[in-house]
């Protein structure tokens, strides 16, 4: 076999794959194990390959105007910088020369978002070298060199392990939903032409992405640096003398070495001077603050005081600072909550220093009293963000009445976004003030506390802390259990998928289709498809009017909470207080909490523990990919675009490498990854750029292209076509994305994706592989599909698929199949 033959296989893994190399050794194992009989690929060696990453840069044949258009903005447009702006592809398409825009024909926002995409991308010295797996396998047929190679991309774009991180960006994907649903009201306005309401509910939208991200997230961040100032409040009088002076002689040790930097590292004299006369000033306060609170007794209580509010101080604008670099608009308004929390702490501190006997009694009531003050900020943010909820729902829900599918298809989308990243938020954000409230409660049970503004005469803190979390509680308990009955009927439907994720099911063995498995497969796709399409329709006509309702609930609620508070409650009041209190109940606060903290566990659990918890985490891995796939992050840093250009750097790789063929065996978000990218690169006509006259072929498993992608965001998957009409009159080709051949792989329990081209409703026969090496599959022109029987999103790689194997060997062999068809079988 001449090496000239060699063929590359390309694994792009998908959900739930989040270890370099995994997927790639799973398909070597797949290759060599093939079935029954002799394995089809012999012996195979590992190694590692570096591959130079050079930005993939916009722009080609069919979209040179809004290319040149974005390159022009790339150094003006805010992309949300500013709370209640457009998107920065919106400012981008709409800045489009007039006769470019104007040839309706040419206009793709798919193509159009990659171009933005890449255009916003500055690709770190970090990502400028790929370290990729390359497996090194023989066909036994003809001893063809095979090696699979491994695009990663997890780490540009996933969520990490362990799970402090994963609650903490389950926490930032509520934001980023928000911000999700805005840009696609902004995709909707760029079809159908926009107008004055348009422009009207994309603020609307704008300014509820930026009320979650901004003060909603912000205030409860100024609460939360409160915990640690109460904390402080807690160390013996005795020790703070000490813990005062250990802690400035560091801050003085850090300051001289800053000064001792600044020397050597400034070129101008003037900037050196002044930063080492700075840092050495503040070196020496240090060192006189170290020599007071070991001589002095008298001044530690108000140098503590003061020490642990400069504390507060240093730490909230380092937490700010990193928000910043990944959420639009928050800097500046972070910073004036940090400085505002600090001054707060101060006059309330020095109000409070005359009446007050211990250092404890001091610091914790500055804390508590500043807190109820933070809180009723954040009930007065949520009620502007429940009244422009509701407007731009009523408003979304007008203008979408003459709408074609895909832009109604595309605001349903975007109510979703919105509502679920809303209740999600508020559910969260119940759990987190809960287990703070229990912690807290435990170590100031015996401490006297007279609220500010909501309630009066508790016995302790803890009495207060309890009662604020039941009264609000209570509140979201509706709420909770309104969720908790859509997310059950949801469960129901998925709970056979999902015990499959944890105890597959064996389709085949070595007498072919297991009986009871072929019953099994039908009977999982027919449940799954219809309970789908049934809660799609549910979500879409109860999510509107209940969040609707649940916004005049909640602002009925602030008006009982101010009006009692004040002292102003009349009959309204009241009335209103009596029919809220019939909502709530400790037993369902309780339950609500259960509910919602038993969800957070198992997404956090789920970091760590891959083959149990783990499989029930692929929702939450799937909204993260989406989210992040169409993110557009401050730091120039798209992980679209970052993942694009690795996977374009990889392919001309292979091209200088000369191999013969490429075959892409993509699996869930990895299949959205590369049809995308080898569809731009072919409409740009740009493909052989980057792998020359080397034929493609591409194998998806588990896509979401379909099921996800087309349905959910539809005006930017126009390419998709319809499957309405059957497999053989269904888009797209092979050859509109540039590729020779496409096959595509499913399981019917799959709920991420599963057929491309079939229409819903056929039945999800086992693919078998005949007497003649050929597998039962559809097949149309450059299309092929077929079922691998019951299983749902991960275990695609596993010894059942057999015709999985067999399709992605005939690939490499480069041979045309003969036709044999499923459905003609059946």
């Amino acid at each position: 076999m001449n090496s000239a033959d060699r063929v590359a296989v390309v694994v792009v893994h998908g959900i739930a794959d989040q270890r370099a190399g995994q997927t790639v050794r799973e398909i070597a194992r797949l290759l060599c194990h093939g079935g029954q009989g002799e394995p089809r690929y012999v012996w195979g060696e590992m190694h590692d390959v570096l591959v130079p990453v050079a930005k993939l840069e916009p722009g080609g044949a069919a979209s040179r105007p809004a290319v040149q258009s974005s390159t022009r903005m790339r150094k003006t447009e805010t992309s949300r910088r500013r709370p209640g702006t457009p998107s920065g592809f919106y400012q981008a398409q709409k800045s489009v020369p007039v006769v470019a825009a104007a040839d309706a024909t040419t206009s793709d926002l798919g193509l159009a978002l990659n171009d933005y995409l890449l255009g916003r991308l500055e690709l770190s010295e970090r990502e400028a070298l790929y370290e990729s797996t390359r497996v090194s396998l023989r066909r036994r047929a003809d001893d063809r060199p095979v090696d699979i190679f491994e695009l990663y991309w997890a780490d540009l774009s996933r969520l990490g392990e362990g799970g402090l991180r994963a609650l903490s960006a389950l926490y930032q994907l509520f934001f980023h939903l928000g911000t999700l649903a805005a840009d696609i009201v902004d995709q909707v306005s760029l079809s159908v032409g926009g107008g004055p309401a348009w422009r009207v509910l994309q603020r609307m939208h704008a300014w509820l992405a930026w009320l979650m991200k901004g003060p909603a997230a912000l205030v409860q961040l100024a609460m939360l640096l409160l915990i640690p100032f109460g904390a402080a409040a807690l160390v013996s009088p005795e020790q703070q003398g000490q813990l005062l002076a250990a802690l400035f002689a560091v801050g003085a040790l850090g300051l001289t070495a800053l000064a001792v930097l600044a020397w050597l590292r400034e070129t101008s004299r003037a900037a050196r001077g002044a930063k080492l006369l700075l840092l050495l000033a503040a070196a020496l306060g240090c060192f006189a603050a170290v020599v007071v609170a070991l001589s002095d007794e008298t001044r530690v209580p108000e140098m503590y005081f003061g020490a642990s509010v400069l504390g507060v101080t240093v730490l909230g604008a380092w937490l700010i600072e990193r928000y910043s670099r990944v959420t639009h608009g928050v800097r500046v308004l972070g910073h004036l909550l940090v400085a505002a929390t600090v001054i707060g702490l101060g006059v309330d501190g020095h109000a409070l220093r005359p009446h007050v006997t211990t250092q404890a009694e001091w610091m914790l009531n500055a804390a508590l009293n500043l807190g109820e003050w933070l809180l009723a900020a954040l009930l007065v943010v949520w009620g502007v963000f429940v009244v422009v909820q509701t407007a731009a729902l009523v408003l979304g829900l007008w203008l979408g009445r003459g709408l074609d599918r895909a832009a109604r298809q595309s605001l349903d989308t975007s109510r979703l976004g919105v509502v679920g990243s809303t209740a999600l938020f508020a559910v969260l954000s119940l759990v987190l003030w809960s287990v703070v409230s229990y912690v807290a409660g435990n170590q100031l049970k015996d401490f006297n506390y007279l609220p500010v503004i909501f309630g009066r005469g508790y016995r302790s803190a803890q009495i207060f802390l309890d009662d604020r979390i039941q009264t609000f509680g209570g509140f979201f308990t509706p709420m909770v259990v309104a969720f908790t009955a859509l997310g059950s009927a949801a469960l129901l439907v998925l709970a056979p998928s999902l015990l499959e994720e944890i105890s597959p099911t064996t389709n085949l063995d070595g007498r072919g289709r297991r009986p009871e498995a072929v019953d099994w497969s039908e009977r999982l796709g027919k449940w799954l498809g219809r309970g789908l399409q049934w809660l799609t329709r549910t979500f879409a006509l109860i999510v509107p009017p209940g969040a609707i309702v649940g916004g005049l609930l909640y602002l009925a609620f602030v008006y009982r909470q101010f009006a009692f508070s004040a002292g102003v409650a009349g009959e309204w009041a009241t009335w209103i207080a009596g029919w809220l209190d019939s909502l709530q109940g400790e037993t369902l606060v309780a339950a609500g909490k259960w509910l919602a903290g038993g969800a957070l566990t198992i997404a956090a659990l789920g970091a760590r523990f891959t083959q149990t918890f783990g499989r029930l985490r692929v929702t939450i891995d799937a909204a993260l990919d989406v989210d992040n796939y169409f993110r557009d992050p401050p730091n120039r840093q798209p992980p679209r675009a970052r993942i694009y250009s690795r996977f374009a750097s990889l392919l001309a790789y292979l091209r200088d490498r000369g191999y013969a063929r490429i075959v892409i065996v993509s699996h869930s978000q990895g299949t959205v990854i590369s049809a995308d990218l080898l569809r731009y690169l072919h409409v740009q006509r740009r493909l052989p750029e980057f792998v020359g006259e080397i034929p493609i072929a591409l194998v998806t498993v588990g896509s979401p292209l379909r099921d996800l992608y087309a349905e959910r965001f539809p005006l930017l998957y126009r390419w998709m076509g319809s499957n309405a009409a059957g497999f053989a009159a269904a888009g797209p080709s092979a050859s509109d994305i540039g590729a020779l051949e496409w096959v595509n792989a499913c399981r019917s329990g799959d709920y991420v994706g599963r057929y491309v081209w079939t229409s819903p409703g056929q039945a999800y026969r086992i693919a078998l592989v005949g007497s003649d090496g050929e597998v039962e599959a559809d097949r149309a022109g450059d299309r092929t599909e077929f079922c691998l029987g019951a299983g749902a999103h991960t275990h695609y790689f596993s010894n059942d698929a057999v015709a999985l194997a067999v399709e992605i060997d005939r690939l490499a062999e480069g041979r045309r199949p003969i036709g044999r068809s499923a459905r003609a079988s059946t």
